[in-house]
């Protein structure tokens, strides 16, 4: 699958900017760049980065706006921390101890060191948005708000059934708040007008409900050889992702006695997760999954026919591989 050009023509920019931002020399700073991909766990230069999304849509609207890239990169850098900072909490808060393949911050250096090293994360963050600006500031932090709110949403959900509203009000917030942030911080270095904003805003909403969706869809029916996880690894974790959500509000009977009775239990085997498969697969829980990806990537495409992008063929090649990525 050929990666989209918006992930690929400014990765060196960001790099750069990531090596500049974490280059301190305290006992934490190695940390930060082993978690964001720049150095492994002995400190030897590795990359190891992820797709950089969020940091490439925000150089990618700024330019399409009309402003320098390198002008933009104090915002882009300070997103990309932010959303690494609340990997690393969620790396506690969920008990993984891999990430990307490697293990994570807090299996490696204890919980509370890898609470100190979120928290560093997100201040070296804010750092970086002041030197682009008390607006740019600003609308980080308000992105920040949002993200963070969600995942307090996500976690809420452990405890309770959610409604698909529910649902997709947290993703919005834990998952599309920084992706809406990105297009809302690109546009700002480039000046934009109020209406441009709007539809940048509405376009990473769309994106970011596409993108979290699918990568509900991935936790359940994904390739483990190119996800690198178990088939069903999110039910492993008795994650209510979209699809159980849909299953649980579409079961009874039997069905809805397989879900809530397996989301019960504190480890679950394989044939509880194969169970628990096979009734979302009954309820047609992947199929409204795929369907509802679909819905929100027409709407973004229908939100980009109105933006001042003289290159929307990049966002549209960014979109199709958002629909079929396997990872």
């Amino acid at each position: 699958m050929t990666t989209p050009r918006i992930l690929t023509e400014f990765r060196d920019l960001i790099v750069s900017g990531l090596e500049g931002a974490l280059a301190g020399t305290s006992l934490l700073h190695p940390v930060l760049r082993y978690h964001v991909g720049l150095e492994d766990e002995t400190g030897a230069r590795r990359e190891n980065l992820g797709k950089l999304l969020r940091p490439s849509l925000v150089l990618f609207t700024a330019t399409e706006l009309g402003a320098d890239p390198r002008r933009a990169l104090p915002a882009a850098v300070g997103i990309e921390l932010i959303h690494n900072f609340s990997l690393i909490h969620d790396d506690i808060q969920d008990g993984d101890r891999l990430r990307r393949g490697r293990p994570t911050v807090w299996s490696l250096h204890g919980i509370a060191q890898g609470i100190n090293a979120g928290d560093l994360m997100a201040a070296i963050a804010i750092r970086e948005a002041l030197s682009a600006g008390p607006q740019i500031t600003a609308a980080l932090v308000s992105a920040t708000i949002e993200m963070i709110e969600g995942q307090g949403l996500d976690l809420s959900f452990e405890t309770r059934e959610a409604t698909v509203d529910e649902y997709m009000e947290m993703i919005d917030k834990k998952t599309g708040a920084l992706i809406r942030g990105s297009f809302t911080l690109g546009g700002l270095v480039a000046g934009a007008e109020a209406e441009t904003l709007r539809r940048l805003s509405e376009l990473g909403t769309a994106l970011g409900r596409a993108f979290q969706i699918r990568d509900d869809i991935l936790g359940i029916w994904g390739n483990g050889e190119v996800t690198g996880k178990p088939l069903g690894s999110d039910i492993r974790r008795r994650k209510k992702s979209l699809p159980v959500v849909v299953g649980l509000s579409r079961a009874g009977g039997a069905d809805r006695t397989i879900l809530v009775e397996t989301y019960q239990k504190e480890g679950l085997t394989d044939a509880d997760v194969t169970a628990v498969v096979t009734v979302l697969e009954r309820l047609g829980a992947k199929e409204i999954a795929e369907r509802m990806v679909k819905e929100h990537l027409g709407r973004a495409e229908e939100i980009l026919a109105a933006l001042p992008f003289p290159h929307k063929e990049k966002m549209t090649e960014l979109i199709d591989y958002l629909a079929r990525r396997e990872k």
